[in-house]
């Protein structure tokens, strides 16, 4: 008589310890997804910095090679800053060209002059504005072809009052170790909070100080500055204008600005 095997019978997993599995699997990434996105949001704010060094160094790089100053296109004393201005002109200084007080041509002769990369002026991360490296031949062009895309810092505005530069105002190497040369773009009137940049979701910004190092900020204001002012923005000057000039030789207002 044939003997009959029995197959193995196979046990399904019940509803409960389906529900179980998911409820762990749920709880799991509710404690993973947190730490992912701060190690995320950790890699942009570093490579930000890295970048910014990288302009501090190129800065002073063109500081060495123009008596210690700091690039800067037409100037009018006493006019008020500019941006985005006479991109497909050949020549910066031309009448033709960016019009006076125009700080994003300012920053743009870096790359004209020290083959700075397009890719070095656009912020690793952004969910307000899309950053794109701008692909116009720098050596034909004065200024970025979109700042508002092209450009994710800001700079401290080269362009002050004939009063103020006669004062001491002169943007260049010899700035003191806690003027804010650049940073993350200036939030303008699109701030929140704190008024910090909208570079990294209105949490801090990077700055770029007058002795070359960069740290990260949570707020933009400086508590209390050499000349005794407290609780003043980065992004404004000491009237709190936040596209205005520099009010004396120590007041750092980083342009452009958000509109």
């Amino acid at each position: 008589m044939a003997i009959g095997f029995r197959r193995p019978l196979r046990r399904g997993f019940t509803l409960i310890e389906l529900l179980v599995v998911i409820a762990i699997i749920t709880i799991l990434m509710a404690i993973l997804l947190p730490t992912l996105e701060h190690v995320r949001h950790q890699s942009y704010i570093a490579k930000c910095a890295s970048k910014l060094r990288q302009i501090g160094m190129a800065l002073s790089t063109y500081s060495n090679e123009n008596h210690g100053d700091y690039p800067r296109t037409r100037y009018a004393p006493g006019s008020p800053p500019t941006a985005g201005t006479g991109a497909a002109s050949p020549d910066p200084f031309a009448a033709s060209g960016p019009q006076p007080n125009d700080v994003s041509a300012a920053i743009y002769l870096l790359r004209r002059t020290q083959n700075v990369s397009a890719e070095l002026f656009i912020c690793p991360y952004n969910d307000v504005t899309t950053f794109e490296p701008d692909t116009a031949d720098p050596l034909t062009h004065s200024n970025f072809t979109d700042y508002r895309k092209n450009l994710g810092y800001s700079y401290a505005n080269p362009y002050p009052s004939k009063a103020v530069e006669d004062g001491g105002y002169r943007l260049g190497r010899n700035m003191r170790a806690t003027f804010a040369i650049a940073a993350d773009l200036n939030p303008g009137t699109k701030a929140k909070g704190e008024g910090d940049s909208r570079n990294h979701e209105d949490e801090g910004q990077n700055v770029l100080w007058g002795d070359g190092h960069v740290t990260w900020e949570q707020s933009p204001a400086l508590d209390v500055d050499l000349a005794g002012f407290a609780n003043r923005s980065i992004y404004q000057n000491r009237a709190g204008q936040t596209a205005g000039l520099p009010n004396d030789k120590d007041d750092s207002v980083l342009l452009p600005a958000l509109q």
